[in-house]
C-alpha cells in the first residue's frame, strides 16, 4: 500500500456518517494539510496581525483615516508575503468619512454625576459646551413636529426606557453539536434588495434629521441596543451624503443611565446637562476603497477562488471581532499559502472589503466594477462572525456543494468542524456574489461572546479575541481554499 493510499486509509476512520457509502471524489493532498496545520497552528502570525489591527490602526469607520491606514497595512503586508497584484482598488462613490475629536458630559441636576456616552456615526457636533435641559418626547420625532417650539434649545430623549432584565448574559459558548447536526433544511432567505432599502433607511433618517434641526433642539440621547453598561450604536447614514446638512449631535448612551435619566426627565422639567461634543466630517475624498492581493495560479490562472471579509468596522471599539478577526484569518490564510511555496491551480484572490456596515458597499462595489470575472470566479468564502472557531459551513442552498465541502472539511473534525449546514445565512458580502450568481458561502462559527457582548459595542477590543479559535480559522480557510483551487471542475453553480 502506497504511503498516500494509508493516509487516506487512516483518515476514512474519522470520515462522517455522511461520507461512508460514498466514493470519495475530491482528491485532497493530505500531505498538503498536514503542512498548512503545522505552519498556521505553530508559526503563526494571527497574534501580531491582531494587535496592530486594533491596538494600533483602531477603528476603522468607512472613509475614516483609520480605515484609510487599515487599507494601506494591509496592503504593505500581503506585498512583504510576496502575493501579486496587491492593491487598494476604489469601488465606488461612498460619500464624506467622519471622526470623532471630543466628547465631554456630566449630568448637572438632580445631582452631578458623568455622562457617559459615545456619539453616533455621522453626527454633528454642538457650539462649544453647552448646558441645556432635558426633554422627553414621548411621541418620537412625531411629537417634535405637533409642539413647534417646546424643545427648543433643549436635550431631546426619544424613546422609551427599553428594560431589557429577561436578556441572560452568557459566557464564552461553543455551539452545541446538535444544533450543527440538525439536518433540517433551512427556506432560502429572499433577496435583499440593498439599494432599495439603503435607499429607504437613508430617506427616513434624512426625514428625522430635519424635524430635529427644525425643532430646535440641541442634541440627542439614544439609548445603547445592549445592556449590563455596555454601548451599542450605529449611525446616521443619511449623513454620508455630502450635500446633507450636518445632524445634530446624538449620543448613545448605557440602557441603565439613559433610563434613570429618561425616568428623572419625564417626572421633573428641570434635569439638565452639560456637553461638549465635537465630531469633524471629512469630504476630501469620497470615494470607498477595498484591499486585494493574488496567490498566482498555475494551468488555470485566469479562474479565481475568492476569499473575504470586511475590514472596516464602527467607531464604538477597535472593532476585533467585528471584523478584525475575519480580516486577519483570511490575510494568514495567504500567508500561510504563500509561506509553504504552494502553487494552486486556480489563482486565489483575498478581498478585504470596506462599507460593509453601510450596506456591504465594498463586495458590491467590487462585484459591479467586474462582471467579466463572474463566468471567471469558481466560489467565493466569507468569515464574519465573530472570534469563534469554525464549525463548518452554509451550502446557501447551493446542494450540489454540499458533498464538495463535507469532503474538504473532514479531515478537520478533530478541530471541530462538523458541519455542512443546508439553508442560508445572510449580513454579509457573501451576498453580493450569491446576488450574481457566483458561489457564496459563510463559513459557520462558535457564537462566542459575539452576539451579545461584543459585536458594535465598545467591548470589541484585542481582549475579546480567541486567538486560539482564529488560528483553526486560518487553517481550515487555507486548506478549503487551496482544495477548491486544485480541482479539475469549478464550484457548480446553483
Amino acid at each position: 500500500m502506497s504511503s498516500r493510499s494509508l493516509r487516506l486509509a487512516l483518515a476514512l476512520l474519522v470520515v462522517p456518517a455522511s461520507l461512508s457509502a460514498q466514493i470519495l471524489s475530491e482528491r485532497i493532498d493530505l500531505g498538503v494539510y498536514k503542512r498548512i496545520r503545522d505552519e498556521g497552528l505553530h508559526h503563526s502570525r494571527i497574534d501580531t496581525l491582531a494587535q496592530y489591527l486594533t491596538d494600533v490602526i483602531g477603528p476603522r469607520l468607512t472613509g475614516s483615516p483609520g480605515m484609510r491606514r487599515a487599507n494601506q497595512w494591509t496592503a504593505q503586508q500581503l506585498r512583504q508575503w510576496g502575493l501579486a497584484n496587491v492593491q487598494v482598488e476604489a469601488w465606488g462613490e461612498f460619500g464624506r468619512g467622519w471622526e470623532r475629536v471630543s466628547y465631554a458630559g456630566r449630568v448637572t441636576s438632580p445631582y452631578v454625576k458623568e455622562l457617559r456616552a459615545i456619539p453616533s456615526g455621522w453626527t454633528g457636533s454642538t457650539r462649544g459646551t453647552i448646558t441645556a435641559k432635558v426633554a422627553v418626547a414621548k411621541g418620537g420625532v412625531s411629537e417634535l413636529s405637533r409642539t413647534p417650539g417646546a424643545f427648543a434649545g433643549k436635550v431631546v430623549m426619544l424613546s422609551a426606557p427599553a428594560y431589557g432584565g429577561a436578556q441572560a448574559a452568557h459566557a464564552l459558548t461553543r455551539t452545541p453539536l446538535d444544533t450543527l447536526l440538525d439536518p433540517k433544511v433551512l427556506p432560502p432567505q429572499p433577496r435583499i434588495g440593498w439599494d432599495t432599502l439603503l435607499v429607504q433607511i437613508r430617506a427616513s433618517q434624512a426625514a428625522r434629521d430635519a424635524v430635529l434641526k427644525g425643532s430646535g433642539a440641541v442634541a440627542v440621547l439614544a439609548a445603547s441596543g445592549t445592556l449590563y453598561g455596555m454601548i451599542r450604536g450605529g449611525g446616521d447614514w443619511a449623513a454620508i451624503d455630502p450635500k446633507a446638512e450636518e445632524p445634530l449631535p446624538e449620543l448613545v448612551l448605557p440602557q441603565e443611565e439613559y433610563n434613570q435619566l429618561y425616568r428623572n426627565a419625564e417626572r421633573d422639567s428641570t434635569v439638565t446637562v452639560e456637553l461638549n461634543v465635537q465630531n469633524r466630517f471629512l469630504t476630501d475624498d469620497t470615494k470607498g476603497y477595498n484591499t486585494l492581493a493574488d496567490l498566482p495560479g498555475s494551468d488555470k490562472a485566469g479562474e479565481y477562488v475568492m476569499i473575504g471579509a470586511h475590514l472596516d468596522s464602527w467607531h464604538y471599539a477597535s472593532g476585533a471581532t467585528d471584523n478584525g478577526a475575519g480580516s486577519i484569518v483570511m490575510m494568514e490564510a495567504m500567508r500561510i499559502l504563500k509561506s509553504l511555496g504552494l502553487t494552486p491551480r486556480r489563482t486565489i484572490r483575498i478581498g478585504l472589503w470596506s462599507g460593509e456596515e453601510e450596506g456591504l458597499y465594498g463586495s458590491r462595489g467590487w462585484v459591479a466594477k467586474h462582471p467579466d470575472l463572474y463566468p471567471k470566479i469558481s466560489a467565493y468564502l466569507n468569515v464574519d462572525n465573530g472570534t469563534g472557531r469554525i464549525r463548518g459551513i452554509w451550502n446557501q442552498s447551493n446542494e450540489r456543494a454540499a458533498g464538495i465541502f463535507e469532503e474538504i472539511l473532514w479531515p478537520f473534525h478533530d478541530l471541530g468542524v462538523v458541519a455542512v449546514r443546508h439553508g442560508d445565512t445572510g449580513g454579509t458580502d457573501h451576498l453580493s456574489f450569491d446576488a450574481v450568481g457566483v458561489p457564496g458561502f459563510n463559513f459557520i462559527q462558535d457564537p462566542m461572546e459575539y452576539g451579545f457582548w461584543t459585536h458594535h459595542t465598545d467591548l470589541d477590543t484585542y481582549d475579546h479575541l480567541a486567538l486560539d479559535d482564529l488560528r483553526q480559522a486560518a487553517v481550515v480557510v487555507a486548506a478549503t481554499v487551496y482544495q477548491l483551487a486544485m480541482r479539475d471542475e469549478m464550484v457548480p453553480r446553483k
